[in-house]
């Protein structure tokens, strides 16, 4: 695949997106404030914050209104008044509110859900470069896979950061191959910031480093860790008294392996399977395929994966004990296979296995089944515009 035909693809996926933001947004009045997904109820209780006629639901509002209001509270109130479901689980992941926050600030905070959509696709579109380049030349065209990650497309369709992080990391590493260094921290930091997560690629660069006993890049890319970190704590002494309304703790949100998704096809005890659940099925294929896919590649050439394989192997541990909630949604599960794709792609060798395979095959009908439900399945929500 030659990069004239990447930026041909390119093209007609961006073509492509725009027909999907204007099929999303067409029972709203054609609004992108409805892509925010508020409820009414976090609107109620944050009247401040939320800009005039933006499109509120009565119901099934999505992450994207925590990002929003976060964003606001940071550049518009900076009083912490901010009430938000698990206010301290959204205030350190802070990255997308921030930047987007920040360019919303001076170019009008009506702005922001245009102003996230473009940031998301530009870093997006960036990082699918920086990925082309970084694959060798016989696999560049696996890079089709990234460009329709279902993963990728939703959570920027629901303004949320998942992809937003894992663009970021990848352009920091395609910095860190290109011994760009100060460029690759600035970009890890950034990634860390968005998603903690973050820490998973940086402790093998900072291990390989020690190795070799490169002390200023050992010094370097722990500095992003280190103040993180030192966020947190400031978090902890600075945030509000109030928890925000639905304060889980991290074991709240966990299970034993893979309980959440047994536990997710019961009802009142009783097992139910419904159709619309068929999906979850293919996310459990993509689990099994990927894991011994990536043992795989532990047990042939763990020292030329490790980088890669840290990470995807932190978000497995995530999504396999992930508590029933995340297996119930469609978009909470496709969000947490995010990171696992365009890394996966770089595994040395992994793309001759037939557990890749299956995985790339299963993501690519969870794209088609994406597009179906953007297009055939969503119903339209009961809304109203905010005062």
């Amino acid at each position: 695949m030659k990069l004239r035909h990447l930026w041909i693809v390119l093209f007609f996926f961006v073509l492509g997106v725009l027909g999907l933001i204007y099929f999303k947004t067409a029972p709203y009045g054609h609004s992108l404030s409805s892509l925010i997904g508020i409820w009414e109820g976090f609107y109620e209780i944050n009247p401040n914050l939320v800009d005039p006629h933006f499109v509120i639901y009565k119901s099934g509002g999505y992450d994207g209104q925590f990002f929003y209001l976060l964003a606001k509270d940071l550049f518009n109130e900076n009083d912490w008044s901010l009430i938000v479901d698990s206010f301290y689980f959204r205030y350190h992941r802070i990255g997308l509110s921030f930047i987007a926050g920040f360019i919303s600030h001076f170019l009008g905070s009506e702005y922001y859900p245009l102003i996230t959509l473009i940031l998301l696709f530009f870093t997006f579109l960036s990082s699918v470069y920086c990925l082309f380049q970084l694959l060798p030349n016989q696999s560049k065209w696996f890079v089709l896979f990234y460009i329709f990650s279902p993963y990728s497309l939703n959570s920027n369709l629901l303004l949320v950061a998942d992809s937003f992080f894992v663009s970021l990391a990848i352009i920091s590493y395609y910095f860190y191959k290109e011994k760009k260094f100060k460029l690759s921290f600035l970009f890890f930091l950034l990634t860390v910031f968005t998603r903690e997560l973050g820490i998973l690629f940086l402790a093998p660069i900072v291990i390989g480093a020690l190795i070799r006993k490169e002390w200023k890049l050992v010094l370097l890319f722990s500095l992003p860790g280190i103040l993180f970190i030192g966020f947190l704590f400031y978090g902890w002494l600075s945030i509000p008294n109030h928890l925000g309304t639905n304060p889980l703790g991290f074991k709240d949100m966990t299970d034993g392996p893979l309980f959440g998704f047994v536990k997710s096809f019961f009802e009142q005890n009783t097992f139910s399977f419904k159709i619309k659940e068929f999906p979850k099925l293919l996310f459990f294929v993509s689990i099994l395929s990927i894991t011994i896919a990536s043992f795989s590649s532990i047990k042939e050439s763990i020292s030329k994966n490790i980088d890669f394989l840290v990470p995807i192997l932190g978000s497995l541990a995530v999504i396999v004990i992930a508590e029933e909630g995340y297996w119930r949604s469609f978009d909470n599960l496709s969000r947490m296979f995010t990171l696992i794709l365009p890394f996966s792609l770089l595994l040395t060798d992994v793309t001759k296995k037939l557990s890749f395979k299956i995985f790339l095959g299963t993501s690519s009908l969870l794209f088609l089944f994406l597009l179906i439900r953007i297009l055939f399945i969503t119903q339209k929500k009961e809304y109203f515009l905010a005062l």
